[in-house]
């Protein structure tokens, strides 16, 4: 009976033991099936993915576009040789013989005249390199002024490997933008778009060189249009911001939008690493196109030219000046014999209508007189004592190079002068009258009156609002100090609340300053 049980027992397992087999076998089979589709070894199937048309669509559209666009997408390398001066005969730790000489002469090289040396110079040339986009089919090509600026040698690389000679047709550091020619023909040249009509959030694609690759194409979206900004030092104005990949070598390639027309000039990019992070800039083609033909004719940009210094009219500015909103641009002062002078402008006015054209803000008169051609007549509305005038005014040629004369200061302490005056503390400064000897001191003019800061509160309400120490207050809304008394006086009466408008001589140049709290 045991021997039985025992062989039904035996028989069992040996029946769950083939049937575990047999199941792990085929799971070990379907993982080798498996494992070996995964390497191409076996047998595959097709999945089943269906790609909208519209992808599709669009990614031939960017295939057509950089198809089209690379052919009229050039390299440029440049070469620029810089002179450094040496001296032949120096020494890498000095004249050997000198401590021979303190040793048995105390010093007194005995009958030596050291031979007058002559300025050697050493040639060392400097690489560069670019991009720019060929815009007519006889060699003119557009990019960046600061890709060829200084440049002794220019090479251009086209698409199809030909290499030439390039030529500085027309420079314009403003807008940083330059034309090279090269000695070709029936070349293919890219459509110039509409800058004006981009949207945040369309499509942008950059063609260009970064670091020596050529044509390399990125893509991304519009991300920002840009009034204002600096880099390195570089105040850039009416900026494309754009997340298409744009790094060293990409200057002065197109940024195209999806129509493949070239909406801007790839210009800076925002890197705190050297390197791409997704903000880049480009200036907009409509600022190219509004200069190229000075460029290629004159070889540079002649633009117009008031002769004035102009301040934002803000809320603070359009009540003590009477006006019903803040609107139009404040001049800060007008240079001698500058056409604005020469029309009867005067320093206070606000420039409020241009050209038949509203006066928005500083930049937007800026961008009015310098799109105005050189000796053309036009009227400017301006308001004066609390009412509109017209002038006629004959627009002048804006010189190569504006600089802000800055009179010499001797420094000394606003303090000095014979007199310890000072006023109470207002807004957290200190002013006392402005006495002959001071304004001699300090370098103004004789004449100026006024009261002088004396003391000036770090963080103080003065001192946000842009005052200095040295500053004269030759007004405070629009009604004159020129006594601790005066000042007293218009301050206790002065409002926050109201905006106070400061009329300063800092050093000769004559500014307004205001500040305001609600």
């Amino acid at each position: 009976m045991d021997r039985k049980i025992k062989f039904i027992t035996m028989a069992v397992l040996v029946i769950l033991l083939l049937g575990a087999g047999a199941f792990f076998g085929r799971s070990i089979n379907s993982l080798w099936c498996t494992s070996t589709q995964a390497l191409n070894l076996g047998p595959t199937i097709k999945p089943e993915i269906t790609v909208p048309q519209a992808v599709m669509n669009l990614q031939d559209a960017f295939v057509t576009i950089a198809e089209q666009l690379k052919p009229t997408v050039v390299n440029i390398s440049t070469t620029q040789v810089i002179k450094q001066e040496y001296q032949p005969y120096e020494f890498f730790f000095g004249n050997p013989f000198d401590n021979f000489f303190d040793d048995f002469f105390n010093g007194q090289q005995p009958n030596q005249q050291r031979p007058k040396q002559q300025k050697k110079y050493l040639e060392r040339k400097l690489s560069g390199t670019g991009s720019g986009v060929i815009i007519s089919a006889d060699g003119y090509i557009l990019t960046n002024n600061h890709v060829i600026g200084g440049a002794s040698e220019i090479e251009v690389t086209l698409s199809d490997e030909r290499k030439f000679k390039g030529k500085i047709i027309g420079q314009d550091p403003k807008t940083d933008l330059a034309i090279i020619k090269i000695p070709a023909d029936k070349l293919p040249a890219a459509m110039l778009g509409d800058s004006d009509k981009i949207r945040v959030g369309d499509w942008s694609i950059a063609i260009g060189s970064p670091f020596g690759l050529e044509q390399t194409v990125t893509v991304g979206i519009i991300s920002a249009r840009r009034q204002s900004l600096t880099i390195d030092n570089q105040q850039l104005r009416e900026m494309i911001q754009t997340d298409a990949a744009i790094n060293q070598g990409n200057s002065g390639g197109p940024l195209i939008n999806i129509k493949g027309e070239v909406i801007g000039i790839n210009t800076a990019i925002y890197t705190p690493t050297g390197g791409f992070v997704g903000v880049g800039f480009a200036t907009p083609i409509n600022k190219a196109k509004a200069i190229l033909v000075q460029l290629i004719e004159k070889g540079k940009v002649t633009r117009g030219w008031l002769g004035v210094e102009i301040r934002p009219v803000d809320e603070a500015v359009a009540k003590q000046f009477g006006l019903k909103e803040a609107r139009g641009v404040l001049l800060n002062s007008v240079m001698k014999d500058a056409p604005a002078e020469r029309a009867g402008l005067k320093r206070g006015d606000i420039i409020i209508e241009y050209d038949g054209k509203p006066v928005k803000d500083t930049m937007g008169l800026q961008d009015l007189v310098a799109q105005t051609e050189p000796k053309k007549k036009t009227k400017v509305k301006i308001w004066r004592n609390n009412k509109e005038e017209m002038f006629d005014l004959v627009v002048g040629e804006m010189p190569g190079e504006v600089k802000e004369g800055e009179k010499n200061i001797i420094p000394g302490q606003a303090g000095a002068g014979g007199t310890s005056q000072v006023s109470k503390e207002w807004l957290g400064m200190k002013v006392q009258p402005l006495t002959k000897d001071m304004a001699n001191q300090l370098g103004y003019e004789s004449a100026e009156k006024g009261v002088i800061i004396a003391e000036l509160a770090p963080g103080s309400k003065a001192e946000s609002a842009g005052l200095q120490v040295k500053d004269v207050i030759r007004s405070i809304n629009r009604q004159a100090v020129t006594t601790i008394k005066e000042f007293e006086k218009i301050t206790a009466a002065a409002k926050l609340s109201d905006g106070i408008v400061f009329d300063i001589n800092r050093r000769g140049r004559l500014i307004y300053l205001t500040i305001q709290e609600k």
